[in-house]
């Protein structure tokens, strides 16, 4: 079947497994990529893979938590779903952009529910994906899509319900929300999430001054909780004199 949605189980729990490996043969949609009992050998296979669109993840795993596994993984798997037999977990669950969790033993009824709102949402994007570098977008022009090369996008910004994408001399409004096109441009490692209205492309950053980055002629604000990937990105690319 075309157009499946890929999917990774990792739990320690072979019988764990077993159950989610039935539940998904039971929807045409998903298809079981592979599975690990290791979260550790589990998260050095994922880290080079591509295409993997949906996570199911134990949490309470000896050597490696499920949790410290979907830290590694959340910018790369845009679905994580986590497993588990604790309540407990499910705000933590959230703190790592899980999209939802199940609570063992998993029930083919809760499955269905949980993975459907996934489906559905890869289905009903208003960005209509060409390749690895470009998209077709709508811009409010009545039967019209507008073909943008990702590299030119310089930064996005928030407007109530729209975003507005801005190129070096355009600007286009099209009707998503901000944590859409983060899920569309969080495997691209040239995308930053740096305030809750801002999603910036590092090839344009000329400077950084207290929470302000110049883009070009643009600028754009970095705030809390969201700038740490990107001030984590620019420590690795700033020399400093190693003498004392």
């Amino acid at each position: 079947m075309k157009n499946q949605i890929n999917c990774v189980i990792i739990d320690d729990d072979q019988f764990a497994i077993d159950i989610l490996r039935d539940h998904i043969l039971e929807v045409p949609a998903l298809s079981l990529y592979k599975s690990y009992t290791n979260p550790i050998t589990a998260l050095s296979e994922l880290l080079e893979t591509r295409n993997i669109d949906l996570l199911f993840l134990d949490i309470n795993m000896p050597e490696l938590s499920g949790l410290q596994v979907a830290e590694s993984l959340k910018h790369k798997i845009k679905n994580i779903v986590f497993t588990t037999a604790h309540s407990k977990y499910a705000i933590k669950a959230f703190d790592v952009q899980a999209r939802h969790y199940l609570l063992k033993p998993i029930d083919l009824n809760n499955f269905i529910e949980v993975v459907s709102s996934i489906i559905i949402s890869s289905k009903t994007s208003k960005l209509t994906n060409i390749d690895d570098e470009s998209y077709f977008i709508h811009t409010g022009e009545r039967g019209k899509l507008t073909r943008v090369q990702k590299k030119e996008i310089v930064y996005i910004q928030a407007a109530i319900n729209y975003v507005d994408l801005f190129l070096q001399n355009k600007r286009y409004t099209i009707y998503m929300t901000m944590k859409e096109m983060e899920l569309v441009f969080e495997s691209d490692p040239r995308y930053f999430r740096v305030h809750k209205s801002y999603i910036i492309n590092r090839d344009f950053v000329d400077s950084i001054t207290g929470n302000i980055i110049k883009l070009g002629d643009y600028q754009a604000l970095m705030s809390s909780p969201y700038k740490n990937e990107f001030m984590k990105y620019l420590s690795e690319r700033t020399l400093l004199s190693k003498r004392l």
